[in-house]
């Protein structure tokens, strides 16, 4: 029952977008200037927040978390580019689109809750960790499927935006502080300063970042208002709801569990992998150009449908 809330409470902040939307009080031009702020400003402070969160030990310690997300989003691209072979007269838009969204999935905002849930303080500092692997694919593999540029220097400027950059950072942070100690004044006014400097740049960067769950899927709710109905009943969108919600957790959980692992890792890892398509991939569609009706259709169609089969496969395999 508590994933099927958490589900809905996504699906409340999505219908709150889109009746603002309807009601004439965002319009496209502020939804894409939102998702500007998310990007360059909101979801680098999560990013931060989160991972600094984390010590040097617990990282290596775990490493299997990044390495098991690489490989739910790289068994979700290899579906994808399967299913892509048997579409006959797709468009590069939707193909792009089709790609990114089976092998990116909701991998941070839905599951936070429900893994506080089962597992409390470790289990999202694990989530946290593993999601440092979808942020290497979505800011690598991600912007060059929504941008290919004809120059790879542009496309690598591109990639190298905020989000890819604190993230970065923030695992530096964390290695120095941790490893090399660097020691501060024990007292004195310089001492004070530095500590709540410090205090001030962590409380700072949670405070926006917690700004990003809503904003995302207020900006979702938003684009789905604008959304052409009958979009929702492409096939293209029950075939990528399918591959997101049952082919693509399925094939990667029964690999899981050939793997041996400690037992709050494995959990973790199948409630990341049984998650419903990216807000994300909305983001960059608005972003940087996309097919915006699909990507949001397959939003709607998969975290709706998700209230049944997230409860089912985790019930299978956990």
């Amino acid at each position: 029952m508590n994933y099927v809330l958490q589900i809905i409470f996504i699906l409340i902040l999505m219908l709150i977008g889109f009746i603002v939307r309807k009601r004439g009080m965002i319009s496209a031009v502020g939804t894409s200037e939102m998702v500007r702020v998310l990007i360059s400003v909101i979801y680098p402070c999560l990013i931060f927040s989160s991972v600094t969160k984390l010590h040097a030990q617990e990282l290596a310690a775990n490493w299997i978390m990044p390495v098991m997300a690489l490989a739910i989003a790289g068994t979700g691209l290899a579906l994808g580019l399967l299913a892509m072979k048997c579409i006959k007269g797709i468009n590069r838009q939707r193909a792009n689109a089709f790609l990114f969204q089976n092998t990116i999935n909701n991998y941070l905002f839905l599951p936070l809750p429900l893994v506080m849930l089962a597992w409390g303080e470790k289990g999202v500092a694990l989530l946290v960790f593993a999601s440092m692997g979808f942020e290497l694919t979505v800011w690598t593999v991600g912007v060059f499927l929504f941008n290919r540029s004809s120059r790879l220097t542009d496309g690598i400027r591109m990639m190298f935006g905020p989000p890819l950059i604190v993230l970065l950072f923030s695992v530096g942070w964390v290695c120095i502080r941790d490893l090399l100690q660097p020691e501060l004044p024990d007292a004195g006014i310089v001492s004070d300063l530095l500590h709540r400097t410090l205090e001030l740049i962590y409380f700072g960067a949670e405070t926006i970042g917690r700004a990003a769950v809503a904003v995302s899927m207020v900006a979702s709710g938003s684009r789905i208002a604008a959304l052409n109905s009958k979009a929702a009943f492409d096939w293209h969108v029950g075939l990528l709801s399918v591959l997101r919600l049952i082919v693509t957790p399925v094939l990667f959980i029964l690999i899981l569990k050939m793997i041996p692992m400690e037992e709050t890792a494995y959990g973790i890892l199948c409630v990341i992998a049984t998650m419903p398509a990216a807000v994300t991939s909305l983001i960059f569609s608005e972003r940087f150009g996309g097919d915006s009706d699909f990507i949001a259709s397959t939003l709607l169609v998969t975290h709706i449908a998700g209230v049944i089969t997230i409860p089912l496969l985790l019930a299978w395999a956990i």
